[in-house]
């Protein structure tokens, strides 16, 4: 990733499924980037500080104004670092006031802020410059860009746009990324990572008008069950202390493979039963009984979700037939999970959905699809007679 970020005139794209780790890959590539920038090496990579998501609601005006504002705050952070490495800081200490503090003076005539004019009654009023927030912040960054990372190549700002899925469909995502590319997806200082799940990125990066724009997409995996183990150790290694953690190797590797392999549900199930155990009382067990223990709370939780009254026997056919499939299904595949047409396959899915059993992924025909939510996988894991799922 930080290889195409350095080398590549196109924008990183990654894709995976959810939950497999695509956000933990970009945050270890955001420190070494910072990291290697320490160290003086070309070009310098500088992370944005923050991650970004585009959504149908706010749209990709929003979005733009959004990260020049982030580009704005990263130039005050690493403005005495960009001096020590040698590149040109600008200064930054205007536009600072006037995004950091709640009142602003504005004067009549012959103001600006950070070289962009501004006019109005001397006083003092609660910081709300629209104006100079929707055209003048955007040029001001530009010019510091050009000024600082000069010449054209020798620096950049890494931005994440990440869950692109959160469009809804590959129609939208694709139409997003298109509105975007000759803005800030042309932005010279910027260098881009997209990330999301279900087939979205892969999809827009297909897009004739993107080529150029975006690499091929890096295909991220759930971790092996021996890295997932050792990633766990690692974590118990670097915050303990002391005592024996709720959930050790042993315990992990079962909840790791009845939750299907997906790292972020495992870790949020290992602080759930965590919370368990303190609210019980339980504060001394050793690590036999905290497998034990584990295994009677996941019975507890998964019996649960399988006993839920609102699934019918249809929803649970169809539910069964997902998990046999891998995790997933395609409503135009309504035959081969026993439904005469895919709208009636998508009513019972919307009703697992509402019991946030199965995650919808509407729109594009071949985008129309689900997949098996964690809560999904547990009801699974009882209605099987407490056997892990294997598809």
């Amino acid at each position: 990733m930080i290889n195409r970020l350095a080398s590549s005139s196109s924008h990183v794209t990654i894709e995976g499924e959810a939950g497999a780790g695509k956000t933990s890959l970009i945050t270890i590539a955001n420190y070494r980037m910072k990291r290697n920038s320490d160290k003086a090496r070309s070009p310098l990579l500088l992370p944005l500080g923050e991650e970004f998501q585009l959504t149908t609601k706010d749209g990709v005006t929003a979005l733009e104004f959004k990260i020049y504002r982030a580009m704005a705050e990263a130039f005050i952070r690493y403005r005495d670092e960009l001096h020590e490495w040698g590149y040109g800081a600008p200064k930054v200490r205007d536009v600072n006031k006037w995004m950091n503090s709640p009142t602003v003076k504005s004067i009549s005539a012959g103001a600006s802020i950070a070289g962009v004019g501004v006019t109005g009654a001397r006083s003092e009023s609660v910081n709300t410059s629209v104006a100079f927030a929707e055209t003048g912040l955007a040029k001001t960054v530009r010019n510091w860009m050009s000024t600082c990372f000069d010449p054209p190549g020798c620096g950049y700002f890494v931005c994440v746009l990440d869950n692109l899925e959160l469009l809804v469909s590959s129609t939208s995502a694709r139409q997003a990324l298109e509105e975007m590319r000759d803005t800030i997806l042309a932005e010279p200082g910027l260098r881009w990572v997209i990330c999301g799940a279900r087939g979205v990125v892969r999809t827009a990066a297909a897009s004739p008008r993107l080529q150029g724009r975006l690499c091929h997409p890096i295909e991220v995996d759930p971790l092996s069950m021996g890295d997932a183990i050792k990633a766990l150790e690692a974590r118990v290694g670097e915050y303990s202390i002391g005592g024996t953690p709720p959930v050790g190797p042993i315990g992990f590797q079962y909840l790791y493979e009845i939750l299907k392999c997906n790292l972020r549900n495992a870790l949020q199930k290992c602080e759930d039963f965590s919370f368990w155990l303190h609210d019980e009382g339980i504060l001394d067990a050793d690590d036999l009984e905290h497998v034990a223990l584990l295994e009677s709370w996941l019975t507890l939780r998964s019996d649960e979700y399988a006993n839920n009254p609102n699934i019918s026997a249809v929803d649970w056919g169809l539910l069964d037939e997902m998990v046999d499939n891998g995790g997933s299904c395609n409503f135009e595949d309504f035959k081969s999970f026993n439904f005469s047409n895919a709208r009636e396959m998508k009513r019972h899915a919307e009703d697992l959905e509402r019991q946030n059993l199965i995650e919808m992924t509407p729109g594009d025909m071949r985008m129309d699809a689900a997949v098996v939510a964690p809560n999904g996988w547990l009801a699974r894991f009882s209605r099987s007679g407490y056997k892990i799922p294997r598809s």
